[in-house]
């Protein structure tokens, strides 16, 4: 497994947090947003929204978005888990990082910051 982001990716941070609590091992590659390596033809064959981050599994699929990333992890690798077990818990947590996802990534993503 590979893990595909850059060190000011809040999106890619959230993909290594879950997987360092989760005790997966993964490498990690890292494209500079502000070169534009994930524009780079070899990443858009990977990722073709040339988005960060991606995971890279070991049979080559690639899956992007870091909450369908989580989700992934949360089904595949459920021990331990990253959401309560409780549903009103695990709705907070929900909201907490869509928060993060829809309020604050948004507005510090490099596109809004190059406008």
């Amino acid at each position: 497994m590979e893990l595909i982001g850059y060190w000011r990716s809040t999106a890619a941070w959230r993909v290594r947090i879950a997987l360092n609590l989760k005790g997966i091992p993964a490498a990690h590659s890292f494209r500079h947003l502000l070169r534009d390596e994930q524009r780079a033809p070899d990443y858009l064959s990977r990722n073709p929204q040339g988005l960060l981050p991606t995971l890279l599994l070991e049979d080559g699929t690639a899956l992007g978005q870091s909450l369908a990333i989580l989700e992934y992890l949360e089904e595949t690798r459920p021990e331990p888990p990253l959401l309560p077990r409780d549903p009103v818990e695990r709705a907070r947590v929900r909201g907490f990082a869509l928060a993060i996802c829809c309020d604050i990534h948004p507005v510090q993503n490099l596109k809004v910051q190059q406008r």
